[in-house]
C-alpha cells in the first residue's frame, strides 16, 4: 500500500510472482577464466490485484479504480567466449525477450467518484463529483533481439582491458502504462478543476508505449597492481523512445511518454589505495552526460533527476584487526535539473558519514553509525516534471543527522 497525495489518492497491489531460470555453461579448459559457450532462459510471471482509493485527510477513502494486472517476460540468451590470440577473448552474444503487459478493468459503475477540497480552505471538503469511466483494460505486447560483441585483453593476471558494442531491450511497466491524471494538490484524479464536481474529465491514462532500446559501445580497464586498484569504464548509449514518466508544475502526474532520441554519455572511475599500514582508502567518481537530441519541444536540454557528478571518498582507520573507523564524503558538486525545459535546478551538496566497528570475536561485531554528520540540509533528489514552475515543490529532503547502532552476528 502506497499512500500518495490526494492528487493520485492511495494504491494497494496485492499478488505474487513467480521465476524460473536454466543456465548452461560449457567449460572445457577447466583453467580458463570463462566458459567457451553460455546460454540461459528466464521466465518471469506475476499477477496482481490493483485498488485505487481517495487519500482523504491521510485515510483511505472510497474506490474509484480496480484492476487485475498481469506480465510475463521471457528471456533467452547465448554467448561464446573465444579465445582468439593469447590472451584477447573475443565474445559474441545475442538474446531474445518476449514480453507481455495485460491489464483488466474491474470497475463496474458507469462512473467514477471524484472528491476535492477547498482550493482556499483546503481543510474544508467539497461536494464529491462523478466522471464517466473510461476502461483501463488493455494488452500489450513487446519483443525485440539483443546481439552484443565484447573483446576483453588480460594485460597482466590482475589486469584487464574491455571493449564492447551492445543492444538492449526494456519493455514498460504497468506504473508506465496506467497512470492516474489530472488530479491538483486539492483534488482527486479526474477532477482537475476542484470547485467543478461533474466537468468530464479522465481519471486515467493508458498510453501506448513502445519498448526502450539502445545501442551502447563501451570501453575500460580494471586492475590491481602492489597496494593500488582501480577501475575506470567510458560509455555512451544512442537510446530510442526512452521511458519518461512525466509530472504537471503541480507534481500531478501526465503519464509516461516515449521520447524520440536521447543519448547517455558517461564516465565511471575507481581508485583504492593502502596509504600505510593503518590508512586504506577509496574515491568513486562518476560522470553523466543525458540529454535530449533534436527534440522538438525540449531541443538538446539534459534530461531531468540525473546528476553530472558524483564523487563518493571513504577514509579508514584501522589501528587494530578488530577495530576499525571509517569516514566517507558523498559529494554532488554541481545543479541537477529537476524538468526537462531545464528551468529549476537542486542545489549541489556535500554530506560527511562517520562510521566505526570493533569486532568483539569470530562470531559478534558492534557498529556505531552517524549520518549527516554535520547536518546538512539537503535534497537528496526531486520530482522528474516536464516543465517546472519558480515555486515548484519538486524538492525531496535528504535526511538530518541520524545515529545508528547495533551488533552482527556470523555463524
Amino acid at each position: 500500500m502506497f499512500r500518495f497525495p490526494v492528487t493520485a489518492g492511495v494504491r494497494t497491489t496485492n499478488g505474487g510472482d513467480f521465476t524460473g531460470l536454466v543456465r548452461y555453461a560449457f567449460k572445457p579448459d577447466t583453467a580458463s577464466v570463462l566458459p567457451l559457450f553460455e546460454t540461459a532462459a528466464q521466465y518471469t510471471v506475476g499477477t496482481a490485484d490493483r485498488g485505487y482509493y481517495f487519500n482523504q485527510s491521510g485515510v483511505q477513502g472510497a474506490a474509484f479504480g480496480d484492476n487485475t494486472l498481469d506480465a510475463s517476460t521471457l528471456s533467452l540468451n547465448a554467448g561464446f567466449n573465444f579465445p582468439v590470440w593469447q590472451d584477447v577473448t573475443l565474445s559474441p552474444a545475442v538474446s531474445y525477450a518476449y514480453a507481455t503487459r495485460d491489464s483488466q478493468d474491474n470497475w463496474q459503475s458507469p462512473t467514477r467518484p471524484t472528491m476535492s477540497y477547498n482550493p482556499a480552505n483546503p481543510t474544508m471538503l467539497l461536494a464529491n463529483g462523478a466522471v464517466p469511466t473510461e476502461s483501463t483494460s488493455y494488452a500489450r505486447r513487446y519483443s525485440g533481439w539483443s546481439p552484443s560483441l565484447g573483446l576483453s585483453y588480460r594485460l597482466a593476471p590482475d589486469q584487464t582491458l574491455f571493449a564492447a558494442v551492445s543492444r538492449s531491450f526494456e519493455p514498460p511497466t504497468h506504473d508506465d502504462l496506467l497512470a492516474t491524471i489530472n488530479g491538483t494538490p486539492n483534488s482527486s484524479p479526474g477532477r482537475p478543476t476542484p470547485p467543478v464536481a461533474m466537468l468530464a474529465a479522465s481519471a486515467f491514462r493508458t498510453p501506448a508505449l513502445e519498448a526502450q532500446t539502445a545501442t551502447t559501445v563501451e570501453g575500460g580497464w580494471r586492475g590491481r597492481r602492489g597496494d593500488l586498484s582501480w577501475d575506470a569504464v567510458l560509455y555512451h548509449s544512442w537510446v530510442r523512445n526512452e521511458l519518461l514518466s512525466l509530472r504537471d508544475v503541480t507534481g500531478a502526474s501526465l503519464g509516461a511518454v516515449n521520447a524520440d532520441k536521447t543519448a547517455h554519455t558517461g564516465l565511471e572511475l575507481g581508485l583504492g589505495a593502502r596509504l600505510s599500514e593503518q590508512f586504506t582508502g577509496r574515491i568513486a567518481y562518476t560522470y553523466q552526460e543525458f540529454h535530449f537530441v533534436d527534440d522538438p519541444v525540449r531541443g538538446h536540454n539534459r534530461l531531468a533527476g540525473a546528476p553530472r557528478h558524483l564523487i563518493h571518498a571513504v577514509l579508514q582507520w584501522q589501528p587494530t584487526d578488530a577495530w576499525r573507523v571509517q569516514g566517507a564524503v558523498r559529494w554532488n558538486p554541481t545543479p541537477t535539473p529537476v524538468d526537462n525545459m531545464s528551468t529549476l535546478f537542486a542545489d549541489p551538496y556535500a554530506v560527511v558519514d562517520l562510521r566505526t566497528e570493533y569486532r568483539i570475536d569470530k562470531t559478534f561485531t558492534v557498529f556505531g553509525e552517524i549520518s549527516n554528520l554535520f547536518n546538512k540540509t539537503y535534497a537528496s533528489s526531486t520530482l522528474i516534471v516536464d516543465r517546472a514552475s519558480p515555486d515548484q515543490a519538486a524538492f525531496l529532503p535528504g535526511d538530518g543527522r541520524a545515529f545508528y547502532a547495533g551488533i552482527k552476528a556470523r555463524f
